[in-house]
Parts: structure tokens; sequence; C-alpha cells
């Protein structure tokens, strides 16, 4: 217990508590109603966390609790009970000038087992300093933040098997297992459209046949006659911002295998040659490593947000750097810091496999630290950087700075 005789502000700062509710903040005078303080915890916990402070007035002001033991096991039995799957809170007592409250932290990294909803079956997120009811699509990007979902294996209901390229799946699975589609179904006693299911290809919903995401992206005839948002933008600026003079752009479509490639083409038409002249032989300046370029985007069409229905992977070169925008922030425990460090966790699990099994990325996860990083830095001398900024992840890679 702490007694501070101190003027208001000083104990507010003394204690960290905010002057106001936020994103992460919410106030409580008393608890007068255990389903409305399940639903603040609720909304946290779907979110990026937060701290709820009982005996706090919604000014700021601290107003105090009575019997706070009391209120504690309240708190405690809520998240429990009333809390579904239960949520593992923080709470610490303090007295404020002989008043008690409580703060109740609900951390991120304690609560991954997203969604979560109240005992009477809602499901709130938080928005600004208030919570609101999640939408459908809101749940899923919140089941697929926490690894629960795998987007990418979701049927896509407008499509069927006349959207499939059999001849382009038959190719891939004769290179891959080195035998034929119809040497498979009879050794595996499955019929063609048992396989697909089994591969996440494909989804069997009401008696009808669906491609899924994953089967859209890799050998639809046309994916972004379904998935608009799966398509790159790719722009080279004159200048180191976007408001510089456009150089080049270009909207790439197709399947994935042609999203990779297609990129790398657009990257190497855009990222000049520039030499040194020393006598009679010339020096050749290399600016990037482009299998450092190749991986990030490979990573940004393998672990996008495909979800997001609006938006698609941003390719911009500047004059000093090349970013790759990648919708979707970071899925269950990987963060800005421990992405650099190789930790990983797989938002589109079919997607990577198959990128896998084509030979485009390694199934080890360490292509951040051993390829972007490492080989980036190599040629730069600086480190790429991952920025999040709204619902986009952001990394810059930056080129060589020379002199003629």
């Amino acid at each position: 217990m702490y007694e501070l005789k101190k003027d208001f502000t000083t104990i507010m700062n003394y204690f960290n508590i905010p002057q106001n509710e936020d994103q992460y903040t919410e106030f409580k005078c008393k608890m007068d109603n255990p389903e409305k303080i399940a639903g603040e915890i609720v909304a946290f916990a779907n979110s990026d966390g937060g701290v709820l402070y009982i005996g706090v007035d919604d000014d700021g002001s601290v107003f105090g609790i009575e019997n706070s033991e009391k209120v504690f096991q309240t708190i405690t039995n809520i998240c429990r009970d009333r809390c579904i799957p239960p949520i593992i809170p923080i709470i610490e007592q303090y007295s404020i000038n002989n008043k008690e409250i409580l703060i109740i932290n609900i951390a991120k990294n304690l609560n991954s087992q997203k969604p979560y909803r109240t005992a009477s079956g809602r499901f709130y997120i938080r928005t600004g300093k208030d919570k609101k009811d999640a939408t459908g699509r809101e749940l899923v990007r919140i089941a697929q933040a926490s690894g629960e979902l795998h987007y990418d294996e979701s049927p896509v209901l407008q499509s069927d098997l006349n959207d499939f390229s059999l001849t382009d799946f038959y190719f891939f699975h004769n290179k891959q297992y080195s035998m034929t589609v119809e040497e498979h179904l009879e050794q595996s006693d499955l019929s063609i459209l048992k396989l697909l299911s089994n591969l996440r290809l494909a989804y069997e919903l009401d008696q009808n046949i669906h491609l899924t995401v994953a089967g859209i992206l890799l050998f639809s005839k046309n994916p972004q006659d379904f998935l608009p948002q799966s398509r790159i933008s790719a722009v080279s600026f004159k200048g180191v911002d976007e408001d510089a003079k456009i150089i080049d752009r270009q909207e790439i479509i197709g399947r994935l295998p042609q999203l990779i490639n297609d990129s790398k083409l657009f990257l190497k038409r855009n990222i000049p040659s520039p030499a040194c002249e020393h006598g009679f032989y010339r020096e050749d300046i290399v600016l990037y490593d482009f299998k450092s370029l190749g991986e990030a985007i490979i990573n940004a069409i393998a672990h996008r947000d495909y979800s997001l229905s609006g938006s698609q992977i941003r390719l911009f070169v500047f004059e000093n750097r090349v970013e790759i925008r990648s919708p979707g922030k970071l899925v269950n425990s990987v963060s800005l810091e421990n992405i650099k460090l190789g930790v990983h966790a797989e938002r589109n699990r079919s997607i990577v496999r198959f990128l896998s099994q084509l030979g485009y990325m390694s199934a080890i996860g360490t292509g951040i630290p051993r390829l972007i990083i490492r080989l980036s830095k190599n040629v730069s001398g600086r480190e790429p950087e991952f920025i999040i900024i709204g619902e986009e992840l952001r990394i810059l890679i930056w080129a060589k700075e020379y002199k003629i």
C-alpha cells in the first residue's frame, strides 16, 4: 500500500494513471455491473490489451472503492467465469490518500486464445476509448491473428472447379511428388476432389465444391477476379518520398508465382546500376542485394492478410530505399522485436507450404534475419527497418550510399 500526501497530478504521475480514457485505458468508479466489467476485459483481450482502473472516475480523479479485497476476488471470478475462454489478469491493489483502487492489466501476451466473448455471448473489441461488438469480418481477423484460423484455407463461395487449372495442378503434382495424379489417386484410393480437399485447395460446403483462398491464388485461371486485393501495386519514384515524380508503375497480377517473378522484373527495371570509372576499368556499384529484396517480396506475398479486401501489397522504389508494404499486422506472438530474431508464425499455412514446395521459400522460418537483414546490411551498411502503421507492415530496405 502507498500513502501519498501530494497534489493530485503528482499522485497520478506516480502511479502512471493516465488523465483520460483511451484505446488502452478504461476508468470505472465502482463495480456496479459484472457483465459490463466482463465486456471491458473481453474488449481489451480481443484487441491489443489494456488497463482497467477500478475506483477512478471518468475524468481521471481517484474516487476509491470499498472493500478492495472483495472487489479483487470479484474481478478474478469475472475473468474466470464470465469471460470465455478465461482471461488472465494482472491485478495490483493500491491506496492513494486513503482511497483504494485496483489496476487490472489485461496483457496481450498472456491472453492469446482469441476471440474471447462474455458469458452472454458478446464478442467485443476496443475502438478508441469505447468497446463495440465485433463484426463477423473482425472476428475472422482476430482468430487469424491468434493462429486459430487460417484464412487461406477458407472457401471462396463464388468459385467452383471450373475456375481451377487442372493442367497447372497436374504439372505441379508430377514435379513435386514424382508421380502422376492418376498414379497418386490409384495408390491412395482417393478421388480428385478428395485430394484437392486434403491439400486445402478445395472445400465442400452444402454439397457444392468451392476453391479455397489458397486454391484461387495458386491454381485458378484468374485469381484477381475473385480476390482483387491479391495484386501488387508497384511504383518507382524519382525522389525519396511519395510526392516525387513517378518514373514507372505497374499493377502486377496473376498467380502467386507470377507476382513474385514480375515483382523481381520490376525491381531490376527500376533499380539503377551506377558505376565509377577508374582509368581503364569500370567499377559497378551494387545498391541492393537482390536475394534480400526477393525474400522480402516473397514474405509479403506469403504472410499478408488476404482478408483485408481493400488492400493490396505495395512495392515502392525510391532513390534511397525500397519499401514493401504488406496488409496486415504481425500475427500471434510475433513482434517487431522478435521478428528480427527469426520468430515467426504462419498466417497462411497452405500458401507457405505450397511456396516452399515450389522452391520460393524455405520451411525453416529464418529468412528475415538470415537473408533480409544480414544480406541487406552487408551491402548498405544499414539494417532494414520494420514498421507497423495501422493495418500495414512496412519493410524499408536501404540502398548503398555512394559518390561518383
